[in-house]
């Protein structure tokens, strides 16, 4: 189905799970809320799934962009997804619906594991660290982060060195950021419980990183 409206119309990409919301004057902004489906992602102690926190803080950070004028892309509204049980299909899915909305960015929200209680914690974003841009923003979105003082900051990893589908395979400007670690109580508790808190850290991460980027074009 292929519905095109303006304002606060939809903009719908084969499945109703993927949303344009229209505004022609601003950038277009891909959402994409990790896994989905039949990937649950990692998994907390409790049995909370990666892909459950992930589509809750990309879409309060999608309604945030879209309350600011952006027109924003969703890879998924829910935990419907339109691709088949196949990995790579799935990455390369997500991408295509960026490239079909002709979007001027990608960004993807995870979720990062590894041994419960370990001492891993805090956020991370990829990055192509030959796209000048979009390293900018990911630092934007840190320092925004940071000030919510929850994690520690891990800083920017090149996938030109540790490569990541949705980004090293994307012709849209990408990065994906990794919030928190789920196998992290301190992390874990603060994702599900101030999701609202880390959608807004990650809007004014990347409202402030195009703002600042429009400023030094018209210079």
């Amino acid at each position: 189905m292929f519905l095109l409206g303006f304002g606060a119309n939809v903009l719908f990409f084969n499945d109703d799970s993927i949303e344009v919301y229209a505004n022609n004057n601003m950038e277009t902004i891909v959402i994409d809320a990790g896994h989905g489906g039949y990937d649950v992602g990692c998994i907390a102690l409790d049995g909370t799934q990666e892909k459950d926190i992930t589509l809750d803080i990309a879409l309060s950070t999608g309604e945030l962009l879209e309350e600011a004028g952006y027109n924003v892309v969703y890879t998924r509204t829910s935990d419907n997804v339109s691709w088949p049980e196949d990995n790579k299909e799935d990455l390369q899915s997500r991408i295509d619906i960026a490239e079909d909305a002709d979007a001027n960015y990608y960004i993807s929200i995870h979720i990062n594991s590894s041994d419960y209680n370990d001492g891993a914690s805090g956020y991370e974003t990829y990055v192509d660290f030959n796209d000048d841009e979009m390293v900018e923003m990911a630092e934007s979105i840190h320092a925004q982060l940071k000030l919510l003082n929850y994690a520690q900051d891990r800083g920017l990893v090149d996938t030109n060195e540790t490569p990541l589908y949705v980004v090293s395979n994307n012709s849209i400007p990408a990065l994906l950021l990794e919030v928190g670690f789920i196998t992290d109580t301190n992390d874990f508790n603060y994702m599900v419980n101030n999701g609202d808190d880390l959608a807004q850290a990650i809007a004014n991460g990347i409202m402030n990183s195009i703002e600042t980027e429009e400023i030094s074009k018209e210079v």
